[in-house]
């Protein structure tokens, strides 16, 4: 792994027991004192792999580190980490600064032990290997109930029934022994490796202190460290809230939507106040919002997630200007970008019956993205006949009615995608040999021109709202049967009902393929 990664995720799956899976192969790779937003929709699993680095939710496969040390097993006083949730959960019987002192006075500090020259002593972490130990001693008494478990299963009468339980059965010992493995791995390495060896104590009254009046400066709430949590605005509990992630001196901050009880107004003081600070401290911070303009004010760079998956991950202006398929470029952005259902051909784009030219660039970038579509789903189909050979051996072998049932199942859903992605093949085809192809473009509000009288190639529209900001307009219109939102100057007049004209730049027209919705670039 490389020194300038702090946090690495490395395909990470989180399913509940239920059968619900909430995170899908999620992999990222942050930098010391980065600050990460992860964005979307309620549900996206951007809360889940927050928990999950946090330690509050266990990773039901990969891989976890946190300053190149393997953090799966580690428990969440042992990851470093300062998290602040949506709910401020202040202690209302203890005024301010026992609030920000509680933690620091139930929390035992690490401190590497000094030779008489100021050295840091190292050898071998014994208490550590016995903690090892004692987990491997737990996995493997489970590992034996699992077996006796078996054992009582098979004298079940009903046969469907005995088959579920031995399958419940058998993924709870591959848990087990995958869990064994990583723990065998982590008792090698310190049973061969010389650690910076350490001692733990409380921490003094004067350093309690002066944590707390220090991160009460930063916050701006030193007026407010006898008064309780009743008497303080929404804004100053939440500042109270961070102060005791503050006073920890954490390397890692998770932030679960921090702001999202506040008012507008409050929410952008806050978002410039928690950039601030992430700055003076220095520290790498993880923050979750559903809001996208925190994510645009707020990141070094964004991950953007639906249905558990990484749709994209970048700076805010890469999301912006180069959104890697449709849900992003709508998602991301107030007002969304504009997009235009339509049909290219022979060189030109027809919105609802009105034509666009596209540059020769964009053209030819749409016949190279059908080429390499079409070799990427026969690769696809390559890799699932495979799976299926698999699968039919599997078949062969079973003997379990119940176990053939689901085998059966996967080998339906495959050949259900492999026709799916035929389809799409014949589709791409049939486009080269017609030039003819389902396309959507995409222009955000402000790279939209609107135009009293028509000029050159621009399409008539008709004004069906105005809003206005003050510095701006927000014009909405309806070009035929689709909606379009317009930012323009205040200097410019526009009345509902009025006909005006738009000018659709060619440079700044985002074209997205209506199969796979993904941007052709």
């Amino acid at each position: 792994m490389k020194n300038d990664i702090f946090i690495s995720l490395k395909n990470m799956y989180k399913t509940y027991p239920n059968g619900v899976q909430a995170v899908h192969d999620f992999n990222l790779d942050v930098k010391p004192k980065e600050f990460i937003v992860f964005v979307g929709p309620s549900g996206c699993g951007k809360s889940t792999t927050l928990r999950m680095i946090a330690g509050l939710e266990e990773i039901t496969h990969g891989d976890l580190y946190i300053d190149q040390r393997l953090a799966n097993n580690l428990s969440p006083k042992d990851r470093d980490i300062a998290m602040v949730f949506q709910s401020y959960a202040l202690y209302p019987h203890m005024n301010v600064y026992n609030n920000l002192a509680f933690g620091l006075r139930m929390r035992k500090i690490r401190e590497n032990v000094l030779d008489q020259n100021g050295k840091i002593v190292t050898g071998f972490d014994h208490k550590q290997v016995r903690h090892i130990e004692k987990d491997l001693h737990h996995i493997a008494q489970d590992l034996e109930k699992v077996s006796r478990s078996v054992i009582k299963a098979k004298t079940i009468g009903d046969v469907e029934k005995q088959e579920a339980v031995l399958e419940k059965l058998a993924l709870m010992h591959n848990s087990l022994t995958e869990e064994n493995g990583k723990k065998e791995k982590e008792l090698a390495f310190y049973q061969s490796n010389e650690v910076p060896i350490y001692q733990t104590r409380r921490y003094k009254k004067h350093e309690i202190d002066e944590k707390v009046r220090k991160a009460a400066q930063v916050l701006d709430i030193e007026k407010y460290l006898f008064s309780r949590p009743r008497e303080l605005s929404g804004g100053q509990r939440q500042r109270v809230a961070l102060g005791r992630s503050i006073v920890r001196n954490a390397r890692l901050f998770l932030m679960d939507e921090p702001l999202s009880n506040l008012d507008a107004k409050l929410r952008i003081s806050m978002r410039s106040e928690i950039v601030a600070l992430h700055r003076a401290l220095e520290a790498t911070t993880i923050y979750v919002t559903h809001d996208q303009i925190e994510a645009m004010t707020m990141a070094d760079r964004i991950v953007v997630m639906k249905d558990g998956f990484i749709q994209q991950i970048g700076s805010p202006l890469e999301i912006y200007h180069q959104p890697v398929n449709v849900f992003v470029a709508t998602f991301m952005g107030s007002p969304a970008m504009n997009v235009f259902p339509s049909t290219y051909h022979n060189r030109v784009v027809n919105i609802n019956g009105s034509d666009v030219s596209l540059a020769p660039a964009k053209e030819r970038i749409i016949f190279e993205f059908s080429h390499e579509q079409v070799k990427k789903l026969e690769q696809q189909n390559a890799n699932l006949l495979r799976f299926l050979d698999s699968h039919n051996l599997e078949l062969e072998k079973n003997k379990s009615n119940f176990l053939n049932k689901k085998i059966l199942n996967k080998i339906k859903d495959k050949n259900e995608l492999i026709s799916s992605n035929n389809e799409l093949i014949n589709k791409y085809i049939e486009f080269h040999n017609s030039q003819t192809h389902q396309v959507i473009l995409g222009l955000r509000p402000e790279n939209i021109q609107l135009l009293k009288a028509p000029e050159g190639k621009a399409i008539k529209a008709e004004v069906t709202f105005v809003e206005l900001l003050g510095k701006e307009y927000y014009v909405h219109l309806i070009l035929n049967e689709t909606k379009i939102i317009a930012s323009v100057s205040p200097k410019n007049q526009f009345e509902v009902g009025e006909t005006v004209f738009i000018d659709f730049e060619d440079e700044h027209l985002n074209v997205f393929d209506s199969l796979s919705e993904l941007r052709i670039e």
